[in-house]
């Protein structure tokens, strides 16, 4: 083996900066072991051929005595050095004859089941001499131990390549130190190996081999760096594939044999990297998860950019409706899966520019418009009767009386509650749906721009964050101001750059708004809670759901995705230690089905934790409740308000790192919520303990909460009437940069996958 360096030559670092670094030019030898798996191996091969710089390597073949073809193909390359074993020696045993027999001053192994990428050996290289204390480094793949694997979507060569292309950009801020890399791409100095020593025979045929060398490089004083910004393609073991139960075997034997030789097992002797960011290490235990997740949200920006390409390409074609169908399915993409920005200008430019072009008048019959009060147009994508957005209409209908109030349905009407119509039509005003007269969505935007100009006097945008409708129709100058009503402020949305105002519903809601979507005309509007509810007597409550009177009853009320577990936010976990602590407390939760994870609680709490799906009537569960305890990790806002507005205490744990899990109900007036399982527990003490202070606290909410959100309501709607321009002018759509992803997008993204909420879609 010559461990001599080659030339050195200067490369430009990933960042376009004049900083330089040292790579030396000299020989990789890479070395691949094969037995059998001809097409395998011929793929391997010929992407080594293709994606790696001629002359930067050298090829070293060693056969465990394949049987299949795959010698002779091999004895019919010409720039392979081939060496032909009599037997199946195993891969430490190869792999040291080809370290051996090699010339470079890297060397590289690599399996037989792996296809290589462009810039992969460049990346890799820059990488491994980008400091004279990194003896090793490896790539990410699809296939892999050790969390080297990210995720991928692709369904063919061709599409792996394009992914690929897309990952292989050299980024020192993608390089991740590790106690261990997995030896299906290893790339080691060769000078490290001659301080060190060959692999260790002793695990042959194979497993544990790379464990044992990545401990003995890091013994020698020399760190190993997984490569993010390197991705190469595995299909995964398919020289053991087939023989599983001797594969299982063989782990097993080698396990014990690297427990022997170091005196403790694979996973302690290369203990994961804890996460390095402390808030982030709420809900991430070990880096590679956070890792992971950023490669989750890259992804998910590559496809959300894919759309756009799509639509824009449409728009030039003369398409208009295909162009805004993509848009839509862009936006419906990126609300559930984040792609680390709550606004894209490009999508909003198609929509503005397909606005500009819609010419033809439709035709739509409406009742006249009122000429004594202000004509009030909702507009809405799709009701349902069992959702706060749906309600905040009808409130609002019914607040401002003074006004006429109708109601457009763009996309799905089929779930409307009748008793939203009911409201519109009372007011004086009407109903109409769109989706009833099967017209196309550039149609839609035109039918809701004309009796927009025909009836209103203001326009309410109630719209899904996915629907183009409303936008395309408001996209233009002229006609009445728009105010959108920001339901949906944690996630992706498109047209709010088309509103004269945003009406946000909670403050960390703004703050989003504000920082990251690109305007500035932002109003709070506070949730409008209905009347009180008419409670019944707390005992009679308690009897009615089989609890006795002198039980301290906790309430909950959730969706199933709220509650999932996140790193140290579990919610089944802190309700197992309330009833622990409190043996005179029962909680009640509203919303998960009584089986698996809550079934269990339910019996290892002695039916103190019981659960009930998702219901209409919750009158009982509230008057039963003497404290209402909110979900974790995400807060259920307008269900803790009806229990404050109820003289209900309401507390919960603090999960607002990233905005879209804040939960205060009142913030800077009453603390409801706590930073730590301590601050948290001490509350619930007194609450539990001092009936005097439950009821004293329970009562100041209440005061609070009827002040700003029920008897101020009226004030809060006549003061965002009064900041409307007289004629509606949507905004400037800004030509900025997509923002950089940080912390607070990778754990937003890791919850809607952890919650399958990446896997929805609206209806």
């Amino acid at each position: 083996m010559d461990c001599s360096l080659g030339d050195n030559k200067q490369t430009e670092d990933s960042a376009g900066t004049d900083k330089c670094r040292t790579i030396p030019q000299g020989l990789t030898s890479i070395i691949v072991i094969t037995y059998n798996k001809l097409e395998y191996n011929k793929l391997c091969i010929e992407s080594i051929r293709h994606y790696t710089e001629p002359d930067s390597y050298e090829l070293i073949v060693i056969d465990n005595r394949s049987t299949d073809g795959t010698v002779e193909w091999l004895q019919g390359q010409q720039d392979i050095k081939v060496i032909l074993n009599s037997e199946n020696a195993g891969f430490p045993v190869g792999c040291n004859q080809g370290i051996k027999a090699a010339k470079g001053n890297n060397i590289l192994l690599l399996n037989n089941d792996t296809i290589v990428t462009p810039n992969w050996l460049t990346n890799l290289t820059k990488c491994l001499y980008s400091s004279s204390d990194i003896g090793a480094v490896g790539a990410v793949t699809n296939s892999c131990s050790n969390f080297q694997s990210i995720p991928c979507e692709y369904s063919s060569l061709e599409e792996m390549i394009r992914f690929a292309g897309q990952v292989n950009n050299s980024n020192p801020e993608f390089w991740e130190d590790r106690t261990r890399l997995v030896g299906y791409c290893l790339l080691i100095k060769a000078e490290i190996i001659k301080e060190i020593g060959l692999l260790d025979e002793d695990f042959s045929p194979g497993n544990y081999e790379d464990d044992d060398y990545c401990l003995r490089i890091r013994k020698a004083g020399y760190r190993l760096v997984l490569c993010r910004d390197t991705f190469i393609h595995h299909f995964g073991s398919v020289s053991f594939r087939e023989q599983t139960n001797q594969y299982n075997s063989l782990l097993e034997v080698n396990r014990r044999k690297f427990t022997e030789k170091w005196g403790l097992p694979p996973h302690l002797a290369a203990p994961y990297q804890l996460t390095q960011d402390i808030a982030a290490g709420k809900w991430f235990t070990y880096q590679h998860e956070f890792s992971y997740y950023q490669h989750w949200i890259e992804n998910t920006r590559r496809k959300f950019l894919s759309f756009i390409d799509q639509a824009e390409f449409s728009l030039l074609s003369g398409n208009m409706e295909k162009a805004v169908m993509l848009v839509k399915q862009a936006a419906d993409y990126a609300y559930y899966s984040h792609p680390g920005f709550f606004v894209s200008p490009r999508l909003e430019l198609i929509l503005r520019k397909v606005a500009k072009k819609l010419s033809h008048r439709a035709t739509i019959q409406l009742p006249p418009k009122s000429m004594e009060k202000k004509n009030i147009l909702h507009v809405v994508s799709q009701g349902y009767a069992a959702s706060s957005h749906a309600r905040t209409i009808e409130r609002w209908i019914c607040t401002d009386s003074a006004s006429v109030h109708s109601i457009i349905v763009t996309l799905n009407s089929a779930t409307v509650p009748n008793w939203l119509v009911d409201a519109a039509i009372h007011s004086g005003g009407w109903y109409t749906k769109l989706d009833a007269a099967k017209l196309g969505l550039c149609q839609k935007a035109k039918v809701l721009r004309d009796a927009a100009a025909m009836w209103a006097d203001v326009v309410v945008l109630h719209i899904h964050p996915h629907d183009p409708v409303a936008p395309i129709a408001f996209g233009v100058t002229g006609g009445p101001p728009v105010v959108f009503v920001n339901h949906a402020d944690h996630a992706f949305t498109i047209g709010m750059n088309v509103a004269d105002i945003i009406a946000d519903q909670r403050v960390d809601g703004q703050r989003i708004t504000l920082s990251s979507r690109n305007v500035n005309n932002s109003f709070i509007l506070p949730i409008p809670l209905g009347i009180t509810r008419n409670l019944i007597d707390k005992r009679a409550a308690k009897r009615g759901l089989g609890i006795d009177e002198d039980r301290i009853v906790f309430l909950t009320i959730a969706l199933p995705y709220q509650l999932i577990s996140c790193g140290e936010y579990s919610f089944p976990r802190l309700i197992r230690d309330l009833v622990n602590r409190h043996p005179n407390i029962e909680i009640l939760v509203v919303g998960p089905s009584d089986i698996g994870e809550w079934s269990q609680l339910k019996r290892q709490s002695n039916g103190r934790i019981r659960c009930y799906d998702i219901r209409q009537d919750l009158d009982q569960f509230y008057s039963a409740a003497d404290v209402y305890l909110d979900s974790v990790p995400v807060g259920s806002l307008v269900s803790a308000f009806e229990a404050g507005a109820s003289g209900i205490p309401v507390v919960g744990l603090a999960t607002d790192f990233a905005a879209q899990f804040s939960s205060e109900i009142v913030p800077g007036i009453v603390k409801t919520h706590f930073n730590s399982i301590q601050d948290l527990f001490m509350i619930i003490d007194n609450l539990v303990d001092d009936d005097a202070y439950r009821i004293n606290q329970g009562n100041c909410l209440k005061t609070v909460i009827l002040q700003n959100y029920f008897w101020g309501r009226s004030e809060h709607l006549d003061k965002l009437y009064s900041l409307l321009p007289k004629q509606h002018q949507p905004l400037e759509i800004l030509d900025v940069m997509d923002r950089k992803i940080d912390t607070s997008d990778i754990i937003w993204a890791y919850f809607q996958h952890r919650s399958g909420l990446s896997h929805s879609s609206f209806g």
